[in-house]
């Protein structure tokens, strides 16, 4: 396997996976290309969200990119959405970089998606909103909708823990559970549009850190603007499980085996979608 690294500014930047072409008969083509944004509240990256993935992704004959994106344990004022727009731009770089490649034809830019975890998934969301001619977008327990999580944290449902949790993850990207401050512009669910790419998606139904409903309410409004979605919903199945193994594990209860159904469900999807574009 090859991996190259890609600096996008002083601190983000892009590491790439792919395995070799061994095949003589032929001449190598371009392959399809996934950027992925590791969740980890941002205030860190989740390794275990990254380059699993992306050996997942290489071993199928894509190119894949883990973007290492800024994150911050430092809160900021309410309002200030400074590290999400910094994260965005830091994503527009990656892409750029796949868009270089492309011109080389080692990356197909026809097949270019996104893909993200947690706070991850928000940044990919929140890019793939600009982004229409992504080939796909996919959302892995993503964070979708800001003010049904605020639903959530607020009330008896949500242990202590998860809520002291999220509070500290909203705290560093400027938003204050108490205030009541525009948080439109990266509250994905609101930034919707019928021009999106295809997406899929899919959650724990016993995740205590993102809720679920906040993926069922992004489905809902994919669907109502005539966006190609496919959502899946894993019963007993929490937040963070990545591949579900015990490789990816950081603790017991993240070993999980719906973790190997959404990997391949997902490729089961992307290779309808091709099918379909060809």
């Amino acid at each position: 396997m090859k991996t190259d690294k890609y600096v996008l500014d002083d601190t983000a930047y892009l590491t790439s996976y792919v395995y070799d072409d061994y095949r003589v008969d032929t001449a190598p083509k371009a392959k399809p290309a996934v950027i992925i944004s590791p969740g980890g509240g941002w205030m860190t990256l989740s390794e275990r969200e990254g380059e699993p993935i992306a050996i997942e992704f290489a071993q199928r004959g894509y190119i894949a990119f883990v973007l290492h994106y800024s994150v911050s344990d430092t809160p900021a004022p309410s309002g200030d959405h400074g590290l999400v727009n910094r994260a965005l731009e830091e994503m527009e770089g990656a892409y750029g970089v796949l868009l270089g490649l492309a011109g080389k034809q080692i990356v197909d830019s026809r097949r270019i998606s996104v893909l993200g975890f947690s706070a991850g998934g928000q940044l990919a969301s929140l890019f793939a909103a600009k982004h229409p001619e992504l080939f796909a977008c996919i959302l892995c327990y993503p964070l979708l909708d800001i003010t049904d999580e605020m639903k959530f944290l607020r009330s008896s449902a949500c242990p202590e823990e998860s809520r002291e949790i999220m509070e500290k993850c909203f705290s560093v990207i400027g938003i204050d559970p108490k205030s009541e401050s525009d948080r439109s512009k990266i509250d994905p669910v609101e930034n919707i549009t019928p021009a999106m790419p295809r997406t899929f998606i899919w959650h724990g139904a016993t995740d205590d850190l993102v809720k679920v409903t906040g993926s069922i309410n992004y489905a809902q409004r994919l669907i109502d603007n005539d966006v190609r979605t496919e959502l899946h919903i894993y019963d007993n199945c929490g937040h963070g499980i990545s591949l579900g193994t015990r490789e990816t594990a950081a603790v017991e209860k993240e070993i999980n085996d719906y973790g190997t159904v959404w990997f391949a469900q997902m490729l089961r999807w992307m290779e309808e979608l091709g099918n379909e574009k060809k």
